[in-house]
């Protein structure tokens, strides 16, 4: 191996422990030699390599999510409190725009996650190879994902109140 390959493996490779949380719905990162954990090699993940609107959804999903969820509920406080300030006697009662609980909707959106993972998982996952790994990743699949996005980043985290 060359020098060159060498240095650009160990710049854009590195490897992950994972261990399933005890209820196996989840997994999450360890230490080498943790007991039961699982090694995964990764690859960094160029965003030119997955298309760009799959991209956005597994970078941007869960603090995008969670974003336009506080903006969405900022936004209509304002919006009631104005029209509780501007309501007149007798007005009609606005008008409602919140979207409908559409099977559609989120049939569209699962495919969407699932194909954003997908995508991140076939080009950033070495070891085990993807295409040999797919339906055997179970609980792990989610965070192989996590791993390869947050990679240089820091990950959302979740404050509880």
């Amino acid at each position: 191996m060359s020098d060159t390959l060498s240095a650009l493996m160990a710049q854009n490779t590195r490897t992950v422990y994972l261990l399933v949380d005890g209820d196996g719905a989840s997994a999450h990162p360890v230490n080498e030699g943790t007991k039961d954990a699982l090694r995964f090699v990764l690859a960094r993940v160029a965003a030119e390599r997955i298309r760009a609107n799959l991209l956005f959804a597994a970078l941007g999903k869960d603090a995008y999510v969670q974003y336009a969820a506080w903006y969405n509920h900022q936004a209509q406080a304002a919006l009631a409190l104005a029209q509780n300030n501007s309501a007149k006697a007798g007005d009609p009662e606005p008008f409602d725009d919140t979207p409908p609980d559409d099977p559609e909707w989120r049939a569209h959106s699962i495919a969407l996650e699932d194909a954003s993972e997908q995508a991140v998982l076939e080009v950033g996952l070495l070891e085990p190879l993807y295409a040999d790994a797919a339906r055997f990743l179970g609980p792990y699949r989610t965070a192989l994902v996590r791993e390869i996005v947050q990679w240089d980043r820091e990950a959302p985290t979740e404050k509880h109140p």
